[in-house]
């Protein structure tokens, strides 16, 4: 059975981890290829053993997106296979602490991993995705930029930067044809939650804030990436759309 994405080839970043998961899995479900890239060798092998066992066409890539050259390496892969259609822009770093707490090394990590690696993975790829008959970026964003949550300031200020970056660069590579949006998502229930302290008080303080009263999922995540990635999209760009349960509403 075809899907509305064969024949294409995706990058994902951050692909081991939980909201990657839910990514990686409905691209190669629509019929991608899709390379995995992730600093997790450990996460990357069991994600793309699990995708090839179940029939999807994936590689993993060992790739910390600081790097310009390991941006580099992962962008040579993409043209191994022909060429990247899609980049899904998803890595990042989180921790949570008081601001007056927050080291000038960490702040920098944290903007260099969730906002320059974004701006290197795009720009690495972007002659690729010129090629491409329907070049897509997806930019995985936050709820929290639009709440402003406390001991999260430097994780909140990239997410920002984020959805300038995507307007911006929606701009710039229009005329190329290809589209860039951002997705923003709500608090879903992965490793990530391990820093809160009591998981089940903050899994019901998450229902309350939210109109629909589950949690979401990684797949949920992958409904939307997939839909964004598709010709279904081609005329959406420059947006940011939440996925949060209607926690945040616009």
């Amino acid at each position: 059975m075809s899907g509305p994405l064969d024949g294409r080839t995706a990058v994902v970043t951050g692909a081991a981890g939980g909201l990657g998961h839910g990514i990686v899995g409905r691209l190669a479900a629509d019929g991608a290829t899709v390379i995995c890239a992730d600093v997790d060798t450990d996460g990357l092998e069991a994600l793309v053993t699990s995708l090839t066992r179940t029939g999807g066409h994936a590689v993993g890539v060992e790739c910390d997106q600081r790097d310009l050259d390991a941006v580099g390496r992962l962008a040579e892969a993409a043209d191994d296979l022909g060429g990247a259609d899609i980049l899904i822009n998803n890595a990042a770093v989180y921790a949570s602490r008081p601001w007056t707490e927050i080291t000038p090394e960490e702040w920098d990590r944290t903007l260099e991993v969730n906002l320059r690696g974004y701006f290197l993975c795009a720009r690495a790829l972007h002659p690729q995705l010129q090629e491409s008959a329907a070049g897509r970026i997806v930019n995985v964003a936050s709820l929290t930029f639009f709440v402003g949550f406390a001991e999260l300031l430097d994780y909140v200020a990239s997410k920002g930067g984020i959805i300038g970056f995507t307007r911006t660069l929606a701009r710039e590579v229009g005329p190329d044809g290809i589209t860039v949006n951002a997705i923003s998502p709500g608090a879903f229930p992965t490793a990530a939650e391990a820093i809160h302290p009591d998981p089940a008080g903050y899994n019901q303080w998450v229902l309350d804030q939210q109109a629909l009263k589950r949690r979401g999922t990684p797949e949920d995540i992958g409904n939307l990436v997939g839909f964004l990635a598709s010709d279904a999209a081609s005329f959406i760009t420059g947006q940011t759309i939440g996925i949060d349960g209607g926690w945040v509403t616009h």
